[in-house]
């Protein structure tokens, strides 16, 4: 092979090299693009994951204050009628039945009035093995929350017993008004029966722990 020959191979072969790499370089802004792509979706998902939670938590805070408020004036509305009832007892001379309206409307002013909890709402089934049903905390019809203790015995100055095992109807006795006695629902959220000396007048409870 001539020395004129080898020259004309090698000026090719240098001018193959700068278009290999021009290929090589063509192909780097194409991966780049795609990865900076991926980078960027996935910011717009999160930046979309928390506009949903602001709107979800925006809402949650709205409802709580709608529900506050709608629980106040109901309280309002129980206090102005329990008022008029005390009233009407006092004047009669009916001073027992006044002094415990006046209790109740002392305990239910001193409840504090908050949502109830979902996520820790249950039902008999979750309930410890040979724990009672009732265990836990309701919320009377009057407004006032009681916790229900073992041993028949309640965080006030209230007891409780079970008088029908197959019914689930309990009995709760309280220090100043007469006893209740209430049948729980099926599904465990609900207590609801009458006063015992009265059947015509009702109660009821709601689980709300």
């Amino acid at each position: 092979m001539s020395l004129r020959t080898l020259s004309f191979l090698a000026s090719i072969a240098f001018c193959l090299q700068p278009n290999v790499a021009s290929r090589a370089d063509d192909s780097l802004p194409q991966v780049q693009s795609s990865e900076h792509l991926i980078a960027t979706e996935l910011d717009q998902h999160a930046t979309d994951i928390r506009a949903v939670d602001r709107r979800f938590l925006d809402a949650q805070d709205r409802l709580e204050k709608s529900y506050i408020q709608e629980r106040k004036s109901l309280r309002e509305t129980l206090m102005r009628r329990l008022n008029k009832r005390k009233k009407a007892h006092t004047e009669d001379g009916d001073l027992d039945i006044a002094v415990a309206i006046r209790d109740h409307i002392e305990r239910i002013e001193a409840t504090k009035i908050v949502p109830p909890n979902q996520k820790s709402t249950h039902a008999i089934g979750s309930q410890p093995a040979g724990a009672p049903a009732i265990l836990g905390t309701w919320r009377w019809n009057n407004g006032v929350d009681i916790e229900n203790l073992v041993n028949g015995q309640t965080n006030g100055a209230g007891t409780w017993r079970l008088i029908d095992p197959k019914k689930q109807t309990y009995e709760f006795r309280w220090k100043r008004i007469p006893p209740d006695r209430v049948t729980l629902s099926p599904n465990g959220r609900v207590l609801e029966g009458t006063k015992a000396h009265d059947p015509s007048f009702r109660v009821w409870a709601v689980r709300i722990d």
